[in-house]
């Protein structure tokens, strides 16, 4: 390069030399010949270098539109575009320079896809719902989880407002509490248009933007489960505590009673109702032993087979003076040869128990239980149904009747006797044979309860 800076500043110097040279010679009387030449040599040299002067602007042209046009095709998203000079063109180490510039760009950006696809898996594979915001309160990010769990229809919410997308206030005053003051904020969040066990716990979190200002990022998960067992374990905790307060004030009563009042007579009745609030409190105890041991799998089960027509007509047998007393009907329509199922002869006779017990006790007189075989097709299990013309039980209430202390007629179930964990530990006995329980109702027009158990193979 230096060399050809010098050669570009020597012609115009030798030639101004020579015409000088030429000059003094032409003021010699004998050197007139000499000075022509000089001259003329001066003259071709001044001629090549206005030539070169001209080609060099061309050549220079041509690589500055190559550049520009390089330069263009990179702006456009084309990093595989290069620029190729001659040697000679004094623009070649700047082209090489701006080669090198490009395989680095292009390095980057695949760097960046990368990372945008990665980041795209991972919030597309999370269960949480992830919504991030600009400095204007504004959607940039939001991902599938999200539009899920906030019921949103819309697809295009990207540069919107966050109040436009959900309406909740709530929610709107965390966001200008964490971008105002820092720190996070959690509220919790129901669509309007679904049942009220539907939660969904949002954490709003201030985030520095890149280019200035403060936005936030939401992350928010579903709690309808969680929320659900802490409503039922507060309950469970005031249920038991009404079971057990009822029938101690009652024995409390009748023996502060006792003391004051020694008839013979007075006290043999409130014996005896000591004695039935006794029970019912030792009923109560056992059940919820029996519960915790199935919950905490400790409760032995001895499977061997079963012959489930023998099992039920037993229990019409024990439960026969009861449906007499209050006028109702069995119907076993069981056939007395189906598969053996595979279970423990005791437990299972109590689910039974408690699902034909629940029938006499919830049907009027008059009315009649229905045994059968229950069939499905495709199901290799073992189904039996315990129909009853009952009083039915509401759609509200379907959900939760395995729910422990769960009543749908408090009074005629206390009246009773009966500690509302039946259905509870049936459900569990159920789970523990590997089997299921379903129920349909309908109310005013009874309730079909049907066991499905898997059968007995060598």
């Amino acid at each position: 390069m230096n060399g050809m800076r010098l050669r570009h500043y020597a012609t115009p110097i030798l030639s101004a030399l020579a015409l000088s040279v030429a000059a003094w010679l032409a003021a010699l009387p004998h050197a007139r010949l000499g000075a022509v030449i000089l001259a003329a040599v001066a003259w071709v040299w001044t001629i090549r270098l206005v030539l070169h002067l001209k080609t060099q602007d061309t050549f220079l042209g041509e690589s500055i539109v190559q550049l520009e046009n390089t330069v263009d095709r990179w702006a456009s998203g084309d990093l595989e575009a290069r620029v190729y000079l001659d040697q000679a063109d004094p623009l070649d180490r700047l082209a090489h320079g701006m080669n090198r510039v490009a395989e680095a760009l292009k390095e980057r950006t695949e760097d960046l896809e990368q990372d945008k696809e990665r980041l795209e898996a991972i919030l597309t594979s999370m269960a949480n719902g992830i919504i991030i915001l600009s400095h204007g309160l504004t959607i940039t990010l939001i991902n599938q989880a999200a539009y899920q769990l906030f019921a949103i229809d819309a697809q295009d919410v990207m540069g919107r407002h966050l109040l436009e997308v959900i309406r909740d206030v709530a929610i709107d005053d965390a966001v200008h509490q964490v971008t105002q003051n820092g720190g996070t904020e959690t509220v919790l969040w129901s669509p309007h248009d679904v049942d009220d066990d539907e939660v969904v716990e949002v954490t709003v979190a201030a985030l520095n933007q890149p280019l200035g200002g403060v936005g936030a990022v939401l992350v928010a998960r579903n709690v309808s489960a969680q929320k659900q067992a802490e409503r039922m374990r507060q309950d469970f905790v005031a249920n038991v505590s009404h079971e057990l307060q009822t029938p101690l004030t009652i024995i409390r009563g009748f023996t502060e009673t006792l003391q004051d009042d020694p008839d013979p007579d007075t006290a043999r009745r409130f014996i005896r109702l000591i004695h039935e609030e006794a029970t019912r409190m030792s009923h109560l105890v056992d059940d919820l032993l029996a519960l915790s041991r199935m919950e905490h799998h400790s409760l032995p089960v001895n499977r061997i087979p079963v012959d489930l027509p023998v099992l039920i007509e037993s229990i019409l047998v024990k439960l026969g003076p009861r449906a007499q007393s209050a006028e109702l009907v069995f119907d076993n329509q069981l056939p007395s040869h189906i598969p053996l199922v595979a279970g423990d002869p005791d437990l299972l006779a109590e689910v039974f128990l408690n699902l034909i017990s629940n029938s006499v006790q919830y049907t009027p007189a008059g009315g009649m239980i229905t045994i059968k075989l229950a069939s499905e097709p495709g199901n290799p299990m073992v189904g039996v149904s315990v129909k009853d013309t009952g009083i039915g039980i509401p759609g509200q209430d379907l959900s939760r009747i395995f729910e422990r202390f769960y009543r749908v007629d408090r009074a005629r179930s206390r009246a009773s006797g009966g500690t509302g964990l039946g259905l509870a530990i049936v459900k569990h006995i159920m789970e523990l044979h590997q089997g299921r329980i379903e129920v349909s109702s309908q109310v005013g027009q009874g309730t079909i309860f049907t066991v499905w158990l898997p059968r007995f193979s060598d």
